[in-house]
């Protein structure tokens, strides 16, 4: 189950006047539109399947095959397992094999790809990957939290130190009312966004080429979220609220019926925010079991107007795309 705070929808009231049918008519006309673009829902679809390995590493100290997922069993008898996964620009899955120190590269089509051996991408973390196949880590749960750059090979190119500041609240990052995370552009910036208290930050810690200094990263500090989303806007909008994702084109808003919480309404807008489309995901259709001991902080990604989600059972894991019915653009 997915849950998602519940905010209040707008509410448009139209007014006639002297052309009242005129008026009215085209009114019948918006709510015949609005009424349409409702009846729009997102739909799920397994694109990968990964089994569990057949030697449990931390009892038999053998790695798990290739496009296996390492495992251990935890006091209660459930795997352990993957700590985070997310979506490169290309569409290719990354996920954090954590029990093997590796990250694992399936295709957008779940096909197993290759290994990033010797990367531990740890429970309080983030994860992202950019257009050149760079693999991005958070270490926030820490007194010294920084952000690292590695090749796709697996060897450290930089450390982004992020400053301890009291007033951002990164001097004590482990206080944060939620764990922090990775966020990439096209453009080449590296942000961190987080939960200080109820409120919502981000700032930037550099370029995809060079880490930003304090001064810099205090400079870019501003309240506000992205969601969830493996992109980023162009433009220094503030965004805040229910927010799922936004991208260059559009931003997405997320709401959970209040008369059946298997559903959520998910609606699009322009950067002028103005609506484009609403659809209905009916998280019920299919079943997404989360039996990992670990912490799965980035269960979630969201890209070009995809919604990924991880799941996991007694067979392995499983990535799950919901996708609107247009096609996600």
């Amino acid at each position: 189950m997915v849950a998602f705070r519940a905010i209040r929808m707008k509410s448009f009231k139209s007014i006639c006047f002297l052309l009242g049918c005129v008026f009215m008519s085209t009114a019948s006309v918006f709510e015949a539109k609005k009424e349409t673009v409702q009846q729009q829902t997102y739909t799920p679809q397994v694109i990968l399947s990964a089994s569990w390995g057949d030697k449990n590493l931390f009892e038999d100290r053998v790695l798990s095959e290739p496009g296996k997922i390492g495992f251990a069993l935890s006091s209660e008898g459930l795997e352990c397992g993957p700590t985070a996964f997310t979506v490169a620009p290309n569409g290719d899955i990354y996920i954090a094999d954590i029990v093997n120190d590796r990250v694992q590269r399936f295709s957008s089509n779940g096909s197993f790809l290759a290994i990033v051996p010797k990367l531990r991408v740890g429970t309080d973390v983030g994860m992202r990957v950019d257009k050149e196949g760079n693999i991005y880590t958070g270490h926030f749960y820490t007194a010294d939290p920084y952000v690292m750059k590695y090749d796709p090979q697996g060897n450290l190119v930089v450390t982004y130190q992020i400053t301890k500041d009291e007033e951002m609240g990164t001097d004590r990052p482990y206080h944060w009312g939620g764990q922090g995370n990775i966020l990439l552009d096209d453009s080449g910036r590296v942000f961190v966004q987080y939960i200080k208290g109820a409120i919502e930050y981000s700032f930037q810690v550099g370029t995809t080429t060079a880490p930003f200094s304090s001064a810099q990263q205090k400079t870019s500090w501003q309240e506000g979220f992205f969601g969830i989303t493996a992109n980023l806007p162009t433009d220094n909008k503030r965004y805040t609220g229910n927010l799922l994702g936004v991208d260059d084109k559009f931003e997405y808003r997320i709401e959970e019926d209040i008369k059946n919480q298997n559903i959520s309404i998910i609606t699009k807008y322009d950067l002028i925010s103005r609506l484009i489309g609403t659809y209905t995901l009916d998280w019920s259709k299919i079943e997404c079991p989360l039996l990992t001991a670990f912490s799965m902080g980035g269960s979630q990604v969201f890209d070009k107007g995809n919604i990924y989600v991880f799941c996991s059972d007694k067979e392995g894991v499983r990535i799950i795309k919901w996708s609107p019915v247009e096609g996600g653009r």
